[in-house]
Formats: C-alpha cells, sequence, structure tokens
C-alpha cells in the first residue's frame, strides 16, 4: 500500500490536470472523478489504519438511517419554507413531532459530510440549508432531489440486506456485543490509558458501572500504570460475571482488582454499596456509562455518587472523580458521530456535548477549560465542580471532578 505523502502527490497531479480545463472529453472525466474517489478512499485506509476504517464502515449504516430520517421528517423542505431559511431545534422538532436531543445528534452527524449548515458555529442549534441538503428537500419544479432514493436504499434496502445473513439466536448476539465493546473500546481509545496520568491518581481507583473491567485491563497493560489497584463496583450478576472473566486474567493483575456488588441508583452509602474510601486517599471513575441514562437519571447517579465520596472526605482530603465519556464537540470524528446514533437507536444513549472553549488554563500539562451547555449543567445540578478536561487520543474526554462544597 501506498504512503500518504505518495498518495496525496498522486491525487495533486491528478486533480490538476482533471480540473485544468484542458480535459474535454466526457468518458476521460468521468473516469477520472472515479480514480479521484478512489484515491481518497485509498488515503482514508491509510491514515485510519485497518482497525479504524473497519470500524467506521461497519457503522455507516448509521449515517444512511440518519438520511432517511432527516428526509422523512421533511427537515430540509421545513427549513426551505421558513421566512429567514433557518430553524433552530426546538421550531424542528416542533415542526416535525421529533424529540429535539435526537435530531440534534442526527443531524450532527449528517453536517459533518457537508449536510446543512448550523448557523452560528457549532452548538448554535440554528440550521440552514446548502447546496448538500438541498438534494434532501421534496422534488417539484424540476429541482433535483434524492430524497425518494434515499428511502428506497436506507429503508427497503437496509431491510433486505439484514436478510442476506439470518439473526443469530439471543445469547450469541449478547455475547458478541460484550467483545464488539472491547473491540472498539481498545480501537477507538487505546490512547486513554497512555495519556492521562493514571499512575499519579491515589488508590484505590473504584470504577462505577465498572462491568467486567475493560477499563482495568487496558490501563494494567501499560506498564507505568501496574502498580494501581482497583474496585470493580457494578449489579450483583455483573460483579459475577466480571469474577469469571478476571479468574483467566494473570495473577498479578487478579491481584490489583476486587469486586463490590451494589445499585448506584440507591442515594444512601449504606444502601448503594458504592465503596468508600479510607481518609480520602482514592479516585472514583465513571466511564461509558452516563449515555445510557436520561438526564434526571446521570444527576441522581452523580448525586449518589458524590454522597458516598463525601462519606470518604477527611480533612484537606477530598476523593477526586473522573468521567470518562464519548463527547461530541465541533472536531468530533466520523467514528464519535456513527457511534453516537447507534447508541441513540440501540438504547436510547445521548452522547452530550462538552462544552465551550472558554478559558484555557495550563496546569501540570493538562488542558482545564470551564465546560457548558449539556454535560456542565449536570455537573453542576449535581453538586459537582469541574476542576480540569484532558484530551486523549480517543475519542473520549477525561473530565475531573470534585464535589462543590460551597
Amino acid at each position: 500500500m501506498s504512503s500518504p505523502v505518495e498518495i496525496v502527490q498522486t491525487l495533486q497531479t491528478l486533480i490538476a490536470s482533471t480540473y485544468s480545463g484542458t480535459v474535454t472529453d466526457p468518458l476521460v472525466l468521468f473516469k477520472a472523478k472515479h480514480t479521484i474517489s478512489n484515491l481518497c478512499l485509498s488515503l482514508l485506509q491509510v491514515v485510519q489504519g485497518p482497525e479504524e476504517y473497519t470500524a467506521i464502515l461497519a457503522e455507516s449504516c448509521q449515517e444512511s438511517s440518519a438520511l432517511h430520517v432527516i428526509t422523512s421528517l421533511n427537515v430540509a423542505d421545513h427549513i426551505a419554507e421558513s421566512p429567514s431559511g433557518q430553524l433552530t431545534l426546538k421550531e424542528l422538532s416542533k415542526k416535525t413531532n421529533a424529540d429535539e436531543k435526537y435530531l440534534s445528534v442526527t443531524l450532527s452527524a449528517l453536517i459533518l459530510h457537508g449536510y446543512f449548515i448550523e448557523v452560528g458555529g457549532f452548538g448554535s442549534g440554528t440550521y440552514a440549508n446548502n447546496g448538500f441538503s438541498d438534494i434532501l428537500r421534496t422534488e417539484s419544479d424540476g429541482r433535483k432531489s434524492m430524497k425518494d432514493a434515499i428511502g428506497l436504499s436506507a429503508d427497503d434496502g437496509a431491510k433486505a440486506t439484514t436478510r442476506l445473513l439470518d439473526a443469530v439466536d439471543l445469547l450469541a448476539r449478547a455475547r458478541r456485543a460484550g467483545k464488539a465493546m472491547v473491540q472498539l473500546h481498545f480501537m477507538a481509545n487505546e490512547g486513554v490509558g497512555i495519556d492521562y496520568p493514571w499512575a499519579m491518581l491515589k488508590s484505590p481507583i473504584i470504577d462505577i458501572g465498572g462491568g467486567i473491567g475493560s477499563l482495568e485491563v487496558m490501563l494494567l497493560s501499560v506498564s507505568k500504570n501496574k502498580d494501581l489497584s482497583f474496585i470493580i463496583f457494578d449489579l450483583e450478576k455483573t460483579v459475577e460475571d466480571a469474577k469469571k472473566a478476571w479468574s483467566a486474567k494473570p495473577q498479578w493483575m487478579q491481584d490489583r482488582v476486587s469486586f463490590v456488588s451494589g445499585n448506584f441508583m440507591e442515594p444512601s452509602p449504606a444502601n448503594s454499596k458504592i465503596p468508600l474510601v479510607t481518609g480520602g486517599e482514592g479516585t472514583y471513575v465513571i466511564r461509558h456509562v452516563l449515555h445510557d441514562w436520561s438526564d434526571e437519571q446521570v444527576i441522581k447517579i452523580l448525586q449518589n455518587v458524590r454522597n458516598a465520596m463525601l462519606e470518604s472526605t477527611a480533612p484537606g482530603l477530598t476523593p477526586k472523580l473522573l468521567v470518562v465519556e464519548m463527547m461530541l464537540t465541533e472536531t468530533s470524528s466520523r467514528f464519535t458521530r456513527t457511534t453516537s446514533l447507534q447508541l441513540l437507536s440501540l438504547n436510547g444513549g445521548i452522547t452530550r456535548t462538552e462544552g465551550t472553549k472558554a478559558l484555557f488554563i495550563l496546569q501540570y500539562n493538562v488542558m482545564i477549560y470551564y465546560c457548558a451547555v449539556q454535560f456542565a449543567r449536570l455537573f453542576e445540578e449535581s453538586g459537582f465542580r469541574v476542576r480540569a478536561v484532558k484530551e486523549v487520543r480517543g475519542v473520549d474526554q477525561v473530565i475531573e471532578l470534585t464535589p462543590n462544597l460551597a
């Protein structure tokens, strides 16, 4: 496979000759455009690598579904009919009778591909049409439209292709889902275990809703993190599964992990069984959990964790909470946006926005900036203060929180 530099050089030469105006043969132009498209695809393959490219290809069905949803709701038509040529998310929600959060995530996936304009920039929640979204409008007066073609491909075609392979049984599907989460987490977030200074945290690290311990496997696979100790906290059945999974790990890894079962929806530590740490010496982590819950439930979960943290507080020492989540930002990758659609369609999960770029302070090599919008409001209402946000090589971000004692 050619290097990225070689592909770009070939692209530059071909694009210059194709669009210089010297090529007039329609068939030659047609073939050249296909060659350019294929070279762009080759460039993506080289830049992304086989894992990321394959994951995005597998999730591209989410983008097809997004096109189908937006055209079925006549979003482009509604915007075109507006006197100002633009509509807010709230206005679109009212006109389409669709939930705002669903519209927001779906439109975000299409905006990455050039459909629609978010007037005022990312997060403004106001949308206008452009040349690409115009073809999503209903065909009339000779105006070109792809609306029915999208319906055929993304509805009838998609349903037909699901029958190419007969559905496996539910148990096999559940096993596949568990393995898929591990594969995707490592593909998309391998840098989380390396880039964030986990080794500097106070142990034990209490993993709230830790599942079978995929975070612990990832962190302990990095040599600088091998002295950390962990407590995996989850429902009793999940903890039983986690213990079985960890029984096959090397003994030194087993020695770094313990398990506690409970329910983080219970408000008091006595009932929730959320582990307490001695004298504030410990760190709480919530990773890939909050996107599965509504705003009200997220606030409840965070408040319950905060209750346990405050019972663990010693004079001058308060445990830290890390929230590790995928978040939608202006520069979010294609994978982030397709996964957001998948979360939404599978279980109603929401990939929330992180916030604005209002203030940056460099401290201990960590980018600290004040969050806003969705997550910041949830943190504030649950009694936390954002201390830092760390970007890592992955789709996740690490948010450091402490209880707001004011």
